[in-house]
């Protein structure tokens, strides 16, 4: 059972202590879309002012360190301090005694860290509401599991055996080997207040699909997040290995992380207009349009994002719109009842971060309203062969270029966050580029070894 708004963190840690919690594991969102995390005794878990070295955010997903203005030898790594969220305060049955708790992140001043991934949506969602909007968000992924193998370091598919034989989508015959899994992991984020509504196999052997029940956004990037970890923590007790990455085998479809969106105000869903989107949703998408470029490196943050795009496999590669057309980056939804139009943008993949891919999403949308911007024409057939939508980019390289030129991301988000997640993209580029000037390709053995 999660905590609630209206708890205080004092009145949680005394309701954890009566139902027999004597273990706290306190999570911290990186900014490459995992969790980092420590198992504190209960009193220290759920109080303020949990230390922890500002390294947090100066480390790639393979532990490199980084050296930023936040995170550097000149400021010795000093510590920022976490509170935990009441909100976010839970039950986790399958450990003994033990809850879990997102934290926020601040600074020595007590100011929450610019640099940290629940700042950068929490802004997003203040400006929502100062607006007068309830934001839904809900994320779904596809991820491919396989059998562990404890030989292989490190495990890549080429080593793995995938779960399932066949290549088969929406396989009942896959069902038996995973049935066992989706049934526990859809229970245990039912008993952390992060709902999966449905699990199904997907294209290529091994992979599935699962989807979170939309929320707040705050709360649909928790639970998203959670929902990765959690995943990863469920398949290593069953010997099997789970994988985010969005493109593992470069002859299998990718692994998508689409987020469906729509706003909300007095019950009302705002997007529906009667016959069709309302002129909000119209405003809400053509926001999001403008900036998809700038908003790539958000949504696709790795060198490995970028071997996903495909426009075979329905990976948008332009800044395009459509009804119920899964080759446009931004599907609209009507069906099959009017309360649940929305917007699916269908660019992010499975590795992304869910508070950015959603804080980048809500910004640029309201962006869009205030504007009163109006979105081109719907497409028609297949979006990536209309080459009246902008492009968007095609490499990390590209895609940090136009995130650090945004001024509107600057305005969003401030020059802080911009400017350290720029860096950290920066940082991964560094090290692939030095990997690739360190290795002799296959590709290159067999070009030259013996032809020159």
């Amino acid at each position: 059972m999660s905590g609630t708004e209206n708890e205080g963190l004092d009145a949680v840690r005394e309701r954890m202590r009566e139902d027999g919690v004597r273990y706290v594991q306190i999570e911290v969102p990186e900014l490459d879309g995992g969790l980092r995390c420590k198992l504190l005794a209960l009193d220290k878990g759920l109080s303020d002012g949990i230390g922890w070295s500002n390294i947090i955010y100066g480390l790639t997903a393979a532990d490199d360190v980084y050296e930023s203005p936040f995170s550097s030898y000149e400021n010795g790594f000093a510590d920022v301090f976490g509170t935990p969220d009441a909100a976010t305060v839970c039950r986790l049955p399958w450990r003994q005694a033990t809850a879990a708790a997102l934290i926020d992140v601040h600074d020595p001043d007590g100011t929450m860290t610019a640099e940290g991934p629940r700042t950068m949506l929490r802004r997003a969602v203040e400006k929502a509401a100062g607006m007068g909007f309830q934001p839904r968000f809900a994320v779904e992924y596809e991820v491919a599991i396989f059998y562990a193998d404890e030989g292989a370091s490190p495990p890549s598919p080429a080593t793995l055996t995938p779960v399932s034989r066949t290549r088969n989508a929406y396989s009942l015959v896959r069902m038996p080997e995973l049935r066992a899994i989706f049934e526990t992991f859809m229970q245990r984020m039912e008993e952390v207040g992060a709902p999966v509504l449905s699990m199904h196999t997907e294209l290529g052997r091994g992979a599935v699909e699962f989807a979170l029940a939309h929320a707040p956004p705050l709360a649909a990037a928790d639970g998203a997040m959670r929902a990765k970890a959690y995943l990863k923590e469920l398949c290593a007790e069953r010997g099997m290995i789970v994988t985010f990455m969005a493109k593992p085998d470069i002859d299998m479809p990718g692994s998508g992380g689409h987020v469906h969106q729509s706003l909300w105000r007095a019950g009302e869903n705002v997007f529906w207009g009667g016959a069709g989107p309302s002129e909000t949703a119209r405003q809400y998408v053509a926001g999001q349009i403008e900036h998809l470029p700038a908003l790539t490196a958000l949504f696709m943050g790795n060198i490995n994002s970028y071997r996903r795009r495909d426009w075979q496999h329905w990976v948008p590669l332009n800044a395009s719109w459509g009804d119920d057309n899964r080759s446009a980056a931004l599907r609209l939804i009507t069906r099959p009842v009017p309360h649940g139009a929305r917007f699916e943008n269908r660019v992010p993949g499975a590795d992304s971060n869910a508070y950015l891919t959603i804080g980048g999403m809500l910004a640029a949308g309201l962006d869009g309203i205030e504007r009163g911007l109006a979105p081109p024409p719907l497409c028609a057939g297949n979006a990536a062969l209309d080459e009246s939508y902008t492009p968007l980019p095609a490499s990390l390289a590209d895609a940090v270029d136009a995130f650090e030129r945004s001024a509107f991301l600057r305005s969003a988000f401030g020059d802080r966050f911009v400017d350290h997640y720029a860096l950290s993209r920066r940082t991964e580029l560094d090290h692939w580029r030095a990997w690739l000037r360190s290795h002799v390709s296959a590709w290159e053995y067999e070009r030259y070894f013996e032809t020159i």
